[in-house]
């Protein structure tokens, strides 16, 4: 009793001191698997759909990325409507979410003791608790009592971060408004590093103004996840957000698609039609691809957003309409106005706020994250337990330079994925290296030492451009697994994959297996 009064004490004393939120939010959890002898426990957010980890202690570092979706985890939607402590008896069928996820448990992937501790604010959801155990009975000593004290606690702690976090956006807290609710992270922009916590901040400073933004940043880097955020954040975001891609823009309808026609301007036009900006009325439009505007059409989009009005094609009325500009583009733009391919005026009128977006080589562990995110939602689409990362996953991914950045990754996993679970009979998937299929010419900083299958694998790991490249990638892959498993034996090789021993035999040839 005296350890769990000391424990808690040291919690209540941590609230009150200066030290940042993460380190508060670190100790908590130190304490509890400390007192409890628990091998993983986890804080977490609610934004209303999901808890959202936001320190872990015993879990896989990718787990700070994962957003478990209560609609999809039954545990977890069991503590969000609990009110109270939930325990979860050890032979439950409801299939936990840290399987796999714990690591340095050989051969031991299920988790068999498990605590929710709901956090509540005045009534309202605002977080959770997990504590995770191997052993069955490892919590059957600890009292209800205590675990209440532990979660009110808590409660307390995960108040004080959403009130900083209050204060530090808004500037101050109005007396009147005693209580925050959770923290929301518009469209869940994942990250952690110095970069990506920049552009959060330029993002919520814009967010509340009017300004015309113009986001740049590579192909893939999430220019669009950028733009939502803005959007979601901003006064306007119970209003419209229609979205525009100049680059699919056929120069024929170009005009029409943004500004509408009337009936009979042209061949085809057969009604009156609203064009993006007027469809965008109130709200925002976002104009991806900004840089492939023909000149024609950049000149009738600088008088739009000169003067506020539009006239639909084939007709002389103006139409006053109010909307915000947030455009993206994957080119140098100043370098465009210099060469002449975009007009000086309009460069300066849509970049009143330009916000660069990082590279994902420039993001360092962020990789890690994003790569628990995809895992986590490649999960629900292959119908598995589980999808976990190996070290060895995770040492190449953050050695890899990415030139195609997030997008790129979030491929990449969902290719891993699904090459393990075809080498895999267990519903908990191991994402390893040999399951990467990367460029490793761009590979920043050399992986650890190869089996001699993985150093075939690499050998023909190349970057997938048709589809046909693509299967014929993952055949390399699947076959030369199961061939190294049944010791380069053919016959056994085409049993396990109940394929004909001769028709396979061609087929590694053609491949250059054989």
């Amino acid at each position: 009793m005296g350890q769990f009064r000391s424990a808690w004490l040291q919690i209540a004393l941590d609230i009150t001191s200066g030290i940042s939120q993460q380190d508060r939010f670190d100790r908590l959890l130190e304490t509890i698997r400390s007192v409890l002898k628990s091998d993983a426990a986890a804080l977490l957010k609610f934004d209303g759909k999901s808890f959202v980890p936001l320190a872990i202690d015993g879990l896989s570092a990718d787990v700070l990325g994962r957003r478990f979706a209560i609609d999809k985890h039954p545990r977890f939607e069991a503590i969000a409507r609990a009110g109270d402590i939930v325990r979860f008896p050890s032979d439950s069928d409801l299939v936990d979410p840290y399987d796999g996820l714990i690591p340095n448990h050989e051969g031991n992937l299920e988790v068999h003791s498990c605590v929710g501790l709901p956090l509540l604010l005045q009534d309202n959801l605002i977080g959770a608790i997990t504590i995770d155990a191997f052993n069955p009975e490892q919590f059957n000593a600890t009292s209800d009592k205590d675990l209440r004290i532990l979660s009110a606690l808590a409660a307390n702690s995960l108040h004080t971060a959403l009130l900083v976090d209050k204060l530090e956006r808004s500037g101050g807290i109005s007396s009147s408004s005693p209580s925050v609710s959770p923290i929301k992270e518009p469209n869940d922009i994942i990250g952690n590093s110095a970069p990506m916590l920049s552009l959060k901040s330029q993002i919520e400073a814009v967010a509340a103004t009017d300004l015309s933004v113009l986001i740049v940043g590579e192909t893939g880097t999430g220019k669009e996840l950028v733009a939502h955020s803005i959007f979601s954040q901003s006064e306007r975001a119970d209003k419209p957000f229609v979205y525009l891609n100049c680059a699919a823009l056929p120069e024929s309808v170009a005009e029409s698609e943004l500004f509408g026609h009337i009936k009979g301007s042209f061949t085809g036009a057969i009604s009156n039609r609203k064009g993006k900006f007027e469809l965008a009325n109130g709200g925002t439009l976002f104009l991806d691809e900004i840089g492939e505007l023909s000149m024609a059409l950049q000149a009738k989009l600088l008088r739009a957003l000169q003067y506020g009005d539009i006239q639909r094609v084939g007709d002389d009325r103006n139409i006053k309409v109010d909307v915000r500009i947030v455009a993206a583009t994957n080119r140098v733009m100043h370098e465009e106005v210099k060469a002449g391919r975009f007009r000086a005026d309009l460069y300066h009128r849509l970049s009143v706020f330009p916000i660069f977006v990082p590279t994902l080589k420039e993001r360092g562990n962020d990789v890690v994250l994003l790569a628990g995110f995809f895992a986590e939602r490649c999960q629900y689409k292959l119908k598995v337990s589980s999808i976990s990362l190996e070290p060895s996953a995770l040492s190449v991914l953050k050695g890899y330079s990415w030139p195609g950045n997030v997008r790129e990754l979030e491929h990449a996993i969902n290719r891993a994925a699904v090459i393990a679970r075809a080498q895999s009979r267990s519903s908990h998937i191991a994402i390893g290296s040999r399951h990467l299929t990367l460029d490793h010419e761009t590979s920043t900083s050399p992986t650890e030492p190869n089996t001699e299958g993985e150093t075939i694998l690499q050998a023909h790991s190349i970057k997938a451009r048709s589809l046909k490249e693509a299967i014929d990638h993952f055949q390399i892959e699947y076959i030369q697994s199961a061939y190294l498993d049944n010791d380069r034996n053919l016959s056994a090789t085409a049993r396990q994959l109940d394929v004909n021993p001769g028709n396979l035999h061609r087929l590694m040839k053609r491949l250059s297996l054989k």
